[in-house]
């Protein structure tokens, strides 16, 4: 864009541009004429003389030209005029007259054409960043008049252009194609968060994450000799009045720290008042949040790369200045930004969503190193200006355009001065035309600068850093910068991943880790409230370099992939690529593991889920590494089918990682950049995708590239899922294909009014009702895995609803594009089809089997009959029976009859019971007995009247007046007195619902109640509230629309609460005695189903992300078959030694885990569920649906309940 350097175009200058409004313009054919006459304004007497007789040829039509085309390009391009003329580059391109960007994304600049002829051609072309590649105009070439008048040249790249004399003539230059280059309108999904990576626009350019000059948007800087404060004075006008007055009031969405902006913005045209207005809302003293942090980091971003002008102020301060405030700034959010788990102590504590957003801040914050806060700094170029052995004119650009500027009122736009000067100094000099002393001294100040804008590259902050450094941190350092001179010189060759050159790749990626994780430990604790000042520029010295190292890891991993034949913008994975993954090959496997590794471990130092990330780098390294694992598949990862879907479930589980960076990036910013992006009248685009552009832009994205491909070999070795679906329900639906995003009352709209629809749902939890949303919910399309055992999955099952699940981005985009049509969804065993229905489906029915498996049917349950107690009281477990505790309480006391028998294969924990009448005794004896049958009685009207907000509301009460009643002090002491521990450890119960609406036929599924776990038995308090909360929950939303749905008035239903010990956990499944997935019409098979997870069963009851060990045992043969490999993240642990603390949440390692490493455990413990389900389903005489838990060699069975079939 140095359009200097091209002969014969003048650009316009930013302030004369925006004097005359051409950023704001329209290109529109109406207003061509009158923004014509105010381009051709602009250019009178801001040219040459044209037509100096001096210079004249005879014969010979002197023409100026002026341009100002619209056109939206990728960063890094630009747009030239290249056409017949000399002027124009003679149709070379690279001799074309360049443009210059301006605000709007106008393309201006000005041209002299002489000419013998009447008329040129031309065309406009874009300049790629790629010497000697441009882009052509698709249309003929266009005509231009040499008549010696003045002409303006406007409108949009791509389509009409018109060319406008000075008194307001207009003449299309001629007809152009469309603009193939022209993105597609974005879709609305206001209410829906449709996955970035399902959405169809085309992705934005990844965002630089640090200052440079190849990062700079804005204008490039005017050299000028002297003073002129009338245009310093008009630049701050245009500044402050960019946003009107009133637009904050006009925009009533606009609220926060968004609306402080974009109104304080008026009175903060330069680059100091905009930090200290970034400092009034997360400076000392201020609350940090992610609505502060989202609006600051795009202001500050869009200021520091030049799409925010900064102007002077009036004001006299030196860059100390900007320093100081932007200690502040680090100052308070450097205090709460640890991540160790003491660093509350220094300030309020804040989530990672926000530590990642304070990433986005830092690198746009000026260095404060004591050099810069001295009480006059940057006294270099002041001794430059003044030297004696440069050019006058030269002395005086340097004087008026760096020194008394910077001095005065420094800001960005300085840098790209300075970058300006020195390119002139040095590549466009000749040998000898500047004195070496005076070079060397600019630049010197050239690399102070530098490092005050923070513009310093990753190897230069370490570099400066070393020194201080110790030893072993040193070594590093050295292997980091061997490894990158190896890649950027070209000694490691171009020889591909496999050789010299993936070798410089990953010893580069693996140095990069090591170098960061320093920086990073030392980052790990909130700063100090009494941090010298010394200290604090250190340890910003030390983020910048940290956040400076991860942008390294993007580029390296980038090459990664570049020379593994993955492509160079990740759009389209190469043949090359996806066939060394196919094919299995140990080495390939290896070294993309090992990036994958790399990348994880990046994402974990700059704060996102750090133990997940770590104990799945640690399971990639087992799965693609580690010898002894290999050697058991063939040495290959997707050697055996077993090995292929066990790398598959870890693959999931890294793309979930990243995906959720994502998707809270999203959410944080959410508005707020479109809102501020807006209100300055930036481009469109800039605010729309600024966070995908971040995105791009980091290390998860660079993962996920790997991931992609790695996923889909996977799972082609393992023969998973045909069309992308997992079948969690059989059976045949039809409908019109609409999306949600959950399955909510009124989410697929009123099922009085709308048809019969089949759901594209993007979340869920597994607690859902599928009837929830209406009985014309015909399928459903679930865009996430699901445990087969979960509620939502019985639900659909007990209610004849095919469910398919997939988080396969390629069937996902394919669904997508179904959205609003009739489609039929299939699902079978083997998996599942979503197809348009063809005019062959409507001209025939559907076959009797289709219809019987794609209409869902109502199933009334009738409550068991219930025997109230009038007492405040708790029973031994063992003498429940149905009419006073219920079906869950009453089998769990059978199930310990049934362990007490000789050579039983699993045991159980004693317990004790609140018989039905507790909750209302309770109740009464508070004066609330009435009012409680009021709330019970507005919750069944609510859910008759189907809206979810009067269902919600009706609920909330109830539960709230329940939670209201004060717990009987001697009932606490009765329930505590059942657990005395013997050996002086902590007791930990859990309590559990039974309802007399609870494990009936029709409404036999886990987790429609709540249970509280991890409850002490030494609290009276606790347990009270714990068994308050088990209480309510026969008012949540969910078990209050399941009681409808099932034909159940609210005044029949009662709760009892269980209450019993808790085992410590290593493992707990459930299982279903008969298979699920039978073929239908058929019946269920002798096939016992197993769903197995690490720590506490509340991980499968909750439907927690990711899957679990999924087991099928032949009853018959005892032959065990794995289904899936679990790669849910987290897991409940309850540890003996450790009870006090309660029940915790612990990432999961699963190269740890026998059941994921082991084939003999898995065999094992899966023949002993069967042998557990067989005399559970003997014992109760039908198929049986069973939780339990392992510890050590134990199995503890906690429930069994008739199997939804």
């Amino acid at each position: 864009r140095n359009t200097m350097s091209s002969p014969g175009v003048f650009p316009l200058s930013p302030a004369l541009g925006a004097r005359v409004g051409v950023g704001r313009a329209s290109a529109s054919a109406s207003r061509t004429p009158k923004r014509a006459a105010s381009i051709l304004k602009a250019f009178d007497g801001s040219l040459p003389n044209a037509e100096s007789p001096a210079t004249a040829v005879p014969a010979t039509t002197t023409t100026t030209v002026g341009f100002a085309v619209r056109a939206r390009l990728e960063f890094g391009c630009s747009l030239a005029v290249v056409g017949s003329d000399d002027a124009l580059g003679a149709w070379i391109p690279d001799d074309a007259a360049r443009l210059t960007w301006s605000e709007g994304d106008i393309w201006i600049g000005a041209v002299i054409v002489q000419s013998v002829s009447t008329t040129e051609e031309f065309k406009l072309i874009v300049v790629t960043p790629e010497p000697g590649v441009y882009e052509w105009e698709e249309c003929a070439n266009r005509v231009l008049p040499v008549n010696g008048k003045q002409l303006a040249v406007t409108g949009v790249l791509g389509g009409r252009v018109d060319v406008v004399d000075e008194h307001g003539s207009v003449r299309v230059a001629a007809p152009a194609a469309p603009a193939a280059r022209a993105p597609p309108p974005s879709p609305s999904f206001a209410h829906i968060e449709v996955p970035q990576s399902f959405n169809n626009d085309p992705p934005p350019e990844a965002a630089t994450t640090m200052n440079s000059p190849e990062a700079w948007r804005g204008a490039q800087p005017e050299w000028i000799r002297h003073r002129d404060q009338s245009m310093e004075q008009f630049q701050m006008d245009v500044v402050k009045n960019r946003v009107p007055e009133d637009y904050v009031a006009s925009n009533p969405q606009l609220a926060g720290a968004a609306a402080a902006i974009i109104t304080g913005s008026r009175d903060a045209p330069s680059y100091l008042k905009k930090l200290e207005l970034i400092q009034q809302l997360v400076g000392q003293g201020q609350t940090i949040t992610s609505e502060k942090l989202a609006a600051t980091s795009a202001f500050l971003r869009w200021t520091a790369s030049g799409h925010l002008q900064c102007a002077e102020d009036g004001n006299h301060h030196r860059p100390n200045r900007p320093a100081e405030v932007s200690r502040d700034i680090f100052i308070n959010m450097e205090q709460v930004a640890g991540l160790n788990p003491l660093y509350g102590k220094h300030g309020t504590p804040v989530s990672s969503v926000e530590r990642q957003l304070m990433r986005h801040l830092h690198p746009w914050l000026p260095s404060f190193s004591s050099e810069f806060t001295c009480s006059v700094p940057m006294t270099r170029i002041r001794d430059i200006a003044h030297r004696n052995d440069i050019p006058q004119d030269l002395k005086l650009e340097i004087k008026h355009t760096l020194q008394n500027k910077i001095h005065r009122n420094a800001g960005p736009e300085d840098l790209i001065s300075v970058d300006q000067m020195l390119r002139r100094l040095t590549v466009d000099a000749y040998e000898g035309q500047y004195n070496q002393d005076f070079v060397n001294e600019f630049c010197l100040f050239a690399k102070e600068l530098k490092k005050f804008f923070n513009a310093s590259s990753a190897l230069e902050r370490v570099d400066a850093l070393r020194p201080n450094l110790e030893q072993d941190a040193q070594a590093k350092i050295d292997e980091l910068q061997a490894s990158m001179w190896a890649i950027e010189s070209g000694e490691a060759g171009h020889d591909g991943i496999l050789g010299g050159e993936g070798s410089a790749v990953m010893r580069a990626l693996r140095a990069s880790v090591a170098v960061r994780a320093h920086f990073g430990s030392a980052l790990e604790t909130g700063m100090r409230n009494d941090a010298p000042d010394e200290s604090v520029a250190t340890r910003q010295e030390y983020r910048l370099a940290e956040i400076a190292l991860e942008e390294l890891a993007f580029v390296v991993m980038a090459r990664a992939l570049q020379c593994s034949g993955a492509g160079v913008d990740g759009e389209q994975d190469s043949q090359y690529f996806v066939g060394m993954l196919n094919g299995g090959d140990a080495a390939f496997w290896r070294i993309a593991g090992e990036a994958t590794v790399a990348g994880l471990r990046h994402v974990a130092i700059s704060g996102w889920k750090g133990g997940e990330c770590e104990a799945t780098a640690k399971d990639l390294e087992a799965w693609c590494g580690d010898a002894a694992v290999l050697a058991q598949s063939g040495g290959s990862p997707i050697g055996t089918r077993e090995a292929a879907l066990r790398l598959r479930a870890t693959l999931q589980r890294v793309r979930r990682i990243v995906e959720s960076h994502a998707d809270a990036l999203s959410e944080a910013y959410g508005d707020v950049p479109t809102d501020i992006a807006n209100a300055f009248g930036l481009p469109e685009h800039l605010g729309v995708t600024h966070v995908e552009a971040l995105v791009r832009a980091g290390v998860p994205f660079q993962i996920s590239r790997y991931v992609a491909p790695m996923l889909r070999a996977a799972s082609d070795a393992a023969g998973c899922r045909p069309g992308g679906y997992d079948a969690v329900s059989l059976g045949v639906a039809r409908g019109v294909l609409v999306e949600c995003q959950s399955l909510e009352p009124g989410s697929l709209g009123d099922p009085l009014t709308s048809g019969p629809v089949v759901a594209l749902a993007w979340t869920a939890d597994g607690d859902e009702e599928v009837r929830a949303a209406g009985a014309h919910v015909k399928g459903v399309v679930l865009a996430r895995d699901l445990p087969h055992l979960s509620h939502l999955a019985i639900r659909a099952r007990q209610e004849k609803t095919p469910l398919a699940a997939t988080e396969d981005a390629s069937a996902l985009h394919a669904a997508r594009g179904l959205l609003g049509k009739e489609v039929i969804l299939e699902v079978t065993p083997d998996g599942a089809t979503l197809r348009a229905v063809t005019a062959a489906d409507v001209a025939i029915e559907l076959s009797a089997a289709t219809s019987a498996a794609g209409v869902s049917s109502t199933i009334v349950a009738t409550p068991s009959p219930t025997t109230l107690t009038s007492k405040p009281e708790c029973l031994p477990l063992d003498s429940a029976t149905l009419e006073t505790a219920g079906a869950k309480a009453t089998t769990c006391a059978d199930l310990a009859r049934v362990a007490a028998r000789p050579n039983s294969a699993f045991k159980t924990k004693p317990g004790v019971f609140l018989p039905f009448g507790v909750m209302e005794t309770v109740c009464v004896a508070a004066g609330l007995g009435q009012a409680l049958a009021d709330a019970a009685t507005l919750t069944g009207v609510a859910a008759k009247s189907g809206d979810p907000n009067s269902v919600e509301t009706a609920c909330s009460a109830a539960r709230a007046l329940i939670r209201s009643v004060p717990f009987p002090p001697e009932l606490a002491t009765q329930i505590a007195g059942a657990f005395v521990s013997t050996t002086g450890d902590t007791t930990r119960v859990c309590v559990r619902s039974s309802a007399n609406v609870e494990d009936l036929a029709g409404m036999s599924a886990a987790g429609l109640y709540e249970s509280e776990i991890g409850i002490t038995v030494s609290s009276a308090t606790e347990l009270g509230d714990a068994v308050k909360e088990v209480w309510a929950s026969l008012f949540s939303r969910r078990a209050v629309l399941a009681r409808h749905i099932a034909g159940v008035e609210p005044r029949f239903a009662k709760m009892s609460v269980f209450v019993q010990e808790m085992a410590n956990a290593e493992l707990s499944f459930v299982l279903h005695t008969r298979s699920t997935t039978a073929v239908a019409g058929v019946g269920p098979s002798d096939t016992l189903e197993a769903e197995i997870a690490v720590g506490l069963g509340e991980t499968l009851a909750s439907g927690a992300q990711g899957s679990p060990w999924r087991l099928e045992v032949s009853q018959a043969s005892g032959e065990v078959k794995v289904c899936a490999f679990a790669s849910i993240g987290t897991a409940l642990m309850l540890r003996p030694s450790l009870a006090h603390l309660g029940v915790r949440a612990e990432t999961v390692e699963y190269s740890a885990q026998a059941l994921s490493r082991d084939e003999l455990a898995r065999n094992s413990l899966g023949q002993r569920l069967a042998q557990i389900g067989a005399a559970l389903e003997s014992e109760y005489g039908s198929p049986q649906d069973v939780e339990g838990t392992v510890v050590g060699e134990d199995v503890f069975v906690v429930q069994s309940r008739p199997q939804p079939l």
